[in-house]
């Protein structure tokens, strides 16, 4: 009997390596990615999840053989999760025009192929379309900041992408992720609990940046993939937007920094600097985020506590 097939993007990245590691018994699985900001080698991977398939492409930039390729693997795939964007404040403050211009030339390309097949897309958005605010649901008016702060960018390029889903009509559910984390998450560009984690561990020092008041809910990537199970295996939420996150690990970030020193027992030092000290001025701190989950406990409650994924966490810089 012929398995059904999963296609990732951004398969080789930390929320799609794990979508594959997590999903390869019960799918042929094949993932795309463009090495920008992977944090898995393709051996590696396979190294895990047996014979998956790879093709190294950007879907920004793609030639007429990469059109051909995707146009002939659509015809079978069963499940597509679009999981390839611009990752972590860092990079995108350090690039925002090619963030903005590369999403829209995703979505040029891709979402009428996504449209041709009727393939069903499982989209990984971002609470950032939510701007500024806290307990914050899928029905309600978003805040995104002004076109000055070009980091909004980013959220308008995400929310652009689920407009379009809809209006192709793409059988889809999008997941606006409210900071997914885990062992394998890099600290390179900005996330918030693995750089903390790894400075804390490596040079004895956690830098908050603002006066740490922020707030942020940090969700393990165990329980998106518990709940992305749950998605894929049923319709139920069919051509809806659910948020992804752990109502209960929500935390300020100097609150996040004290805890990760009285949870690892460390020595260190809490030092604050000013956000654009570190950032430019095109970037801005996002002060609130929260999720309302109601919706998601219609069928998975969050398991993992917040001092759990730090220890977790720190195991990868023993």
């Amino acid at each position: 009997m012929t398995r059904q097939k999963m296609l990732v993007s951004g398969g080789l990245g930390f929320l799609g390596s794990e979508i594959a590691k997590n999903f390869f018994q019960e799918f042929d699985i094949t993932i795309i990615d463009n090495l920008s900001t992977n944090v898995v080698s393709v051996d590696d991977l396979q190294a895990i999840c047996g014979e998956i398939s790879y093709r190294n492409m950007d879907l920004g930039k793609m030639s007429n053989e990469d059109i051909d390729w995707l146009n002939t693997e659509l015809k079978d795939t069963t499940i597509f999760c679009h999981f390839a964007a611009a990752v972590g404040v860092k990079k995108i403050d350090q690039s925002p025009r090619e963030a903005i211009i590369n999403e829209n030339r995703i979505n040029h390309d891709l979402l009428p192929l996504l449209a041709k097949y009727k393939t069903k897309t499982i989209f990984a958005s971002s609470s950032e379309v939510y701007g500024n605010q806290e307990n914050c649901r899928e029905d309600q008016g978003l805040q995104i900041g002004s076109p000055d702060i070009l980091r909004w960018g980013y959220a308008c390029n995400k929310l652009m992408t689920e407009f379009l889903l809809k209006s192709y009509q793409i059988p889809h559910i999008i997941l606006r992720l409210f900071n997914v984390t885990g062992p394998e998450q890099s600290p390179k560009y900005g996330m918030v609990m693995p750089k903390m984690i790894r400075d804390a561990k490596k040079t004895g020092k956690i830098t908050i940046y603002g006066d740490g008041s922020q707030t942020r809910s940090f969700c393990h990537i165990s329980d998106l993939i518990n709940s992305l199970r749950y998605l894929i295996e049923r319709d139920s939420f069919l051509n809806q937007t659910i948020n992804i996150g752990n109502d209960k690990n929500r935390v300020t970030i100097e609150e996040l920094a004290h805890l990760i020193k009285d949870t690892l027992a460390l020595n260190i030092k809490i030092e604050k600097i000013a956000f654009n000290d570190e950032y430019s001025s095109h970037s801005k701190d996002i002060l609130k985020r929260s999720p309302n989950i109601e919706k998601l406990k219609q069928f998975y409650r969050p398991k993992i506590a917040l001092r759990t994924i730090i220890e977790d966490i720190a195991k990868k810089y023993e």
